[in-house]
């Protein structure tokens, strides 16, 4: 690590020190295996999975978006204290209103953004970080409370409820537990609540502490980690809310596309919800209930490979299906044991589909149950959604989707903070159908 700071000379890299690494043979071998630039032949990867006909009628005629940011904010004059501010946007557009407004592309921009608007919601938190906190409260004290109240405030806690408690199934065989956040000690929560103690210490609990959120926090410094994950987390429980308001109505379900402006994914602590949110989907799959669900991943290495993989999809509505272990060994470059591996964090299978000429996207269906080695037909709502997929298209930036040029300027800009923002937003839904 280099002194560097304003006002003194910049500690410079040694610029010659490379050049004995350099003469070593392998080093050299994989020096030149990195540099090729040459696009992939014929037999580098799998052939496509299959092709999905894209020009076939598709039932869904309105998208539900989410999508979110954050961003560590430090004192101007005070550097060492910072603030983490996380906003998150929730939009539905119906496809008919994309079909208006591609028909009329001189329209009135004051009936654009009545369009797009009335169905655009907003959470925004703010998190104390390095040397901020509540008067009175340490640190990470700061953090759980602020993170019950932005909570509580949006109504989260019923979807929170749901999937740790796992409310759609009769009898848990096995409660979630988690570890005191005084005297350590884990114990298993009792179903349903939302406080409660400790059994030995009688410390007081609220669920929100079961994401462990703070659990990597010492009392007095909070990490930027836990503004990312809060903005995962707040994402997850928007989505999963509407989905667990509307499971039971078919009208709703069986013609809305629910789409995550990322992958589904629940990193570190927050995979504990993962497991849940698999048996949800599953249960929603046995009972035979509408569920079209979609994760579109806009960078990280799978989506780089998905770029080297292009050309190998030659029409529309072509895709590929890798197996986990391509995942793991090709794309990733680990070591893959199908004995040892286990998977906690995601609860979508990963798959490249072509979507236009241009449009190539890295999506993220759901499966239920995990499955090393899944198949089409195991992607829940997969050919419709991508039928759906196909009428947003956007050439604004490449392989863009016009929901998530939207919900990514609605959190951009979130300014509008409300409380009961999604009984509102149902509300208005659920109004809409009448």
């Amino acid at each position: 690590m280099p002194y560097e700071k304003d006002g003194y000379p910049v500690e410079l890299a040694n610029k010659v020190g490379h050049i004995k690494l350099i003469q070593d043979p392998m080093i050299q071998r994989m020096v030149e295996a990195f540099e090729d630039a040459r696009p992939p032949t014929a037999g580098t990867y799998p052939p496509p999975t299959g092709r999905v006909r894209l020009d076939v009628e598709c039932p869904l005629d309105q998208v539900i978006t989410v999508d979110g940011g954050h961003q560590a904010v430090p004192n101007v004059v005070r550097p060492e204290r910072q603030v983490g501010f996380v906003q998150v946007a929730v939009q539905m557009v119906k496809i008919e209103t994309i079909d208006y407004l591609q028909q009329n592309p001189m329209a009135d921009p004051r009936e654009v953004q009545r369009l797009l608007g009335q169905y655009t919601h907003h959470i925004l938190a703010a998190l104390p970080m390095v040397g901020v906190h509540i008067p009175g409260l340490s640190v990470r004290q700061s953090l759980r409370e602020a993170i019950h109240r932005f909570v509580m405030h949006y109504e989260l806690y019923p979807a929170l409820q749901f999937l740790v408690y796992r409310l759609w199934e009769e009898k848990l065989a096995d409660p979630p537990s988690m570890d005191c956040l005084s005297c350590g000690m884990r114990f298993d929560l009792r179903r349903g609540l939302l406080l409660f103690s400790c059994p030995a210490c009688k410390h007081e609990h609220r669920l929100s502490d079961y994401l462990g959120l703070c659990d990597q926090d010492s009392e007095d410094r909070s990490t930027a980690e836990t503004v990312s994950n809060l903005r995962a987390v707040l994402e997850v429980l928007a989505l999963f809310s509407l989905i667990i308001r509307f499971r039971d109505r078919d009208s709703i379900m069986s013609r809305t596309l629910f789409l995550l402006d990322g992958p589904l994914i629940l990193r570190a602590q927050l995979s504990r919800l993962v497991e849940p949110i698999r048996a949800l989907i599953e249960q929603q799959r046995k009972s035979t209930k509408p569920l079209y669900l979609v994760g579109v991943e806009k960078t990280g290495v799978f989506r780089y490979f998905a770029d080297s993989y292009s050309p190998f999809l030659s029409e529309p509505g072509d895709f590929f299906l890798p197996e986990v272990r391509f995942q793991v060994e090709q794309v990733n470059g680990r070591s893959f044991s199908a004995e040892t591996y286990r998977n906690r964090v995601n609860y979508g299978a990963k798959i490249i589909v072509r979507l236009g000429s241009h449009h190539v996207l890295a999506l993220n269906v759901p499966t239920g149950n995990f499955s090393l080695s899944p198949r089409s037909e195991d992607l829940i709502g997969f050919e419709a959604s991508l039928r759906c997929l196909s009428k947003l298209l956007s050439y604004r930036y490449e392989n863009a989707l016009i929901p998530l040029i939207l919900a990514n300027t609605a959190a951009s800009i979130s300014n509008q903070p409300s409380g009961s923002i999604l009984t509102q937003f149902v509300e208005r839904i659920l109004h809409a159908e009448r």
